[in-house]
């Protein structure tokens, strides 16, 4: 009896109670009736209640449905790390999860980039590398963009934890490992790890790893299992588990870097536009492009940034122009134009041809579609599966449409 009313006092009452919406009232509500009137203790601090998880189109999972998603084949099939993170990123708060295989499928390959991004910072440090205090380092302005986005996404993830809005915690990270520090930071170190000297190599692996540090800390309550494994051929290690580690804290020396993280803003937005020249042109990436610039506000940033924008954007030359050079396309920026010369690189009219071609055949099959679309009996008679199949039909064909425009005001240019 002693030893039960030990653990009593030892355990109860608790911090946290999650549960679901639908069991308020049959659960929680007399959890709280009955500890309060046994103990005169309420038995929880504090109440978080989520959403249920539904089928993709909204429907209750249910046997008789047969609409029932095992975890078991879900972590088989991607990994329990991809299904935890898939959920965390769609449990907003006063919604039900819609589940979706094929984000659970995506988180797999976040997984992956998490997992490839850690082998090409771990395979290039030197035996013995020792991680220093960034701002002891000698830093880049590449590298201060990248500890200026690590300390806000801090802030972002630890703000989302501290009030229970696991999707926008989620998000911030995904947001900035793939898109920030794999797309682009590690993009812009290349040149530096793989042929770089002295303390110009050593920043850019020590800015490297340090990210990767936090970032791994971070990320560890919502995929465990892989970050645990990356933790324990870190340099940065220092306990026995990432778990029993601290979770990261944004720091006020990097809020200093803002400028700097500004005019790399600015750079990515540059070589943005370039490839996506390229890629609505359909131009090869092995073909180099020769570029010319004219801006009068941006030609430090341009001066200074001008290697790593030839190295991404897959240019021969950038140089200045004091007038438009023929035979180019204009690339617009902030500030200035960039003029891309396609002399010996596309016919600019077959290329219009083609494209007014393909625009005439879509716009026929967006009237279908939208005909059907905008018939009452076939939205409401139809298998749900087939109308929204029509839906995704006819949003493909907007994006397809919207992608032709875009061809063709660049041809104009």
């Amino acid at each position: 009896m002693e030893k039960k009313e030990n653990d009593l006092s030892k355990l109860y009452p608790t911090d946290l109670l999650v549960t679901g919406f639908d069991i308020i009232f049959f659960w929680v509500a007399r959890m709280v009736l009955m500890g309060k009137y046994n103990t005169g203790l309420e038995p929880f601090k504090t109440v978080y209640i989520h959403g249920l998880i539904r089928d993709r189109f909204g429907e209750k999972m249910s046997k008789t449905k047969g609409n029932v998603v095992d975890p078991l084949d879900m972590i088989a099939k991607y990994g329990a790390d991809a299904l935890r993170f898939g959920l965390a990123v769609q449990t907003v708060p006063g919604s039900d999860i819609k589940f979706n295989e094929k984000r659970i499928e995506g988180y797999k390959h976040f997984a992956n980039k998490i997992w490839n991004a850690s082998r090409y910072v771990i395979t290039n440090l030197p035996e013995g590398f020792e991680v220093k205090d960034p701002l002891k380092t000698d830093l880049k302005p590449e590298d201060r963009w990248i500890l200026y986005r690590l300390n806000e996404t801090i802030k972002e993830v630890r703000k989302g934890l501290d009030s229970f809005d696991f999707s926008k915690s989620a998000q911030a990270l995904y947001q900035f490992f793939w898109d920030e520090y794999c797309d682009w930071y590690i993009e812009f170190s290349k040149e530096r790890v793989y042929k770089g000297e002295g303390k110009e190599r050593e920043s850019a692996l020590n800015t490297l790893v340090y990210v990767l540090d936090k970032a791994i800390k971070l990320l560890h309550p919502f995929m465990p299992f892989i970050t645990e494994e990356i933790w324990n051929y870190l340099p940065t290690k220092d306990k026995k588990s990432v778990a029993l580690s601290v979770y990261p804290k944004s720091k006020k020396e990097f809020e200093s870097f803002k400028d700097q993280a500004w005019r790399v803003e600015f750079v990515k937005e540059i070589i943005s536009d370039l490839r996506n020249f390229r890629n609505v042109l359909e131009i090869p990436l092995s073909k180099k492009l020769t570029a010319y610039y004219s801006t009068k506000k941006a030609k430090e940033i341009l001066v200074t940034f001008k290697g790593l924008i030839l190295k991404l954007a897959r240019l021969e030359t950038l140089e200045e122009a004091q007038t438009r050079p023929e035979n180019t396309l204009v690339v617009p920026f902030k500030g200035g134009e960039i003029y891309i010369s396609v002399k010996d690189t596309i016919n600019v009219e077959e290329v219009r041809q083609n494209q007014l071609r393909k625009r005439e055949k879509l716009l026929r099959e967006l009237q279908r579609v939208e005909a059907k679309l905008s018939n009452p009996k076939f939205v409401e008679r139809a298998p749900k599966p087939i109308v929204e199949k029509e839906k995704a039909i006819y949003e493909e064909i907007k994006l397809k449409l919207q992608k032709i425009e875009n061809i063709l005001k660049l041809l104009e240019s």
